[in-house]
């Protein structure tokens, strides 16, 4: 099955295929410092391929990427780009009611950064509670979200899973070698992240770097984990993991 992009379709095509279908997929993403060796857009580009993929197994529409969320941790490091957690917000909102509009019955947000998941869970939730949208409901379906940390431990060596870290160099040196810079991988967790593959230690690292510590701020190299023990075999592990996890996801969400 082939990828159904919104943006290359007219709109007597997208209204047949709308009907049709029923479910859009709409990949959020983030344009932010990942360290010396990634690409600020490190996390678009993995919610692009990883929406795209979702979309052709499940027969979704795919949406227009959204390449920049809330990033406010990231400052001062060069690169950044953030819209205020409010901004994001409203953003969703005016789409999701664009999509109602148009008769679509399902949204299915696929964000590619962690960092603003918590703003994506409270746009959806309003929006299904309130009934804004109508017959349409909004679902919040993400890799970080959905997968626990645990099933990592199989396929990742690093002690940390954080930022900018061998998950993620993992998946660009699969997706976009071109622009990983292993050279320039650097190891850097500091003393006040726990240590362990678990969700435990992940969601008290990421109490701590969201109160009183920030990755761009209090991180030398902006990278929290071991990008050097990155591989594009471990990228594709990843992937699958990801892609099978999402699709089932989603084809649970949209039954109705």
């Amino acid at each position: 099955m082939n990828t159904i992009i919104w943006a290359e379709k007219s709109y007597k095509q997208l209204e047949n295929l709308i009907k049709e279908r029923k479910v859009a997929i709409l990949p959020i993403g983030s344009t932010e410092q990942h360290g010396p060796h990634l690409p600020t857009g490190t996390d678009h580009i993995i919610a692009w391929e990883v929406a795209r993929r979702v979309a052709e197994r499940t027969g979704s529409l795919l949406l227009p990427l959204i390449p920049i969320g809330f990033s406010e941790d990231h400052y001062p490091k060069a690169g950044t780009l953030t819209l205020s957690a409010e901004t994001l917000r409203q953003m969703i909102r005016d789409i999701a009611r664009s999509l109602s509009r148009n008769g679509v019955k399902h949204i299915v947000l696929i964000s590619g950064h962690a960092g603003h998941l918590s703003q994506l869970s409270d746009i959806c939730y309003e929006l299904n509670v309130t009934g804004e949208l109508g017959g349409t409901l909004i679902h919040n379906i993400s890799p970080f979200n959905l997968i626990p940390i645990e099933a990592y431990t199989g396929i990742l060596e690093e002690e940390v899973l954080m930022h900018a870290e061998e998950l993620e160099t993992s998946l660009m040196l699969l997706l976009r070698p071109e622009l990983v810079d292993m050279a320039e991988a650097v190891k850097e967790i500091p003393d006040f992240i726990p240590k362990g593959l678990n969700t435990a230690a992940f969601m008290e690292g990421l109490r701590i770097l969201t109160t009183s510590k920030f990755l761009g701020r209090d991180l030398k190299h902006g990278v929290c984990g071991d990008p050097t023990l990155a591989s594009k075999e471990k990228g594709e592990k990843i992937l699958e993991l990801w892609i099978k996890a999402l699709v089932e996801a989603v084809e649970n969400a949209t039954k109705t």
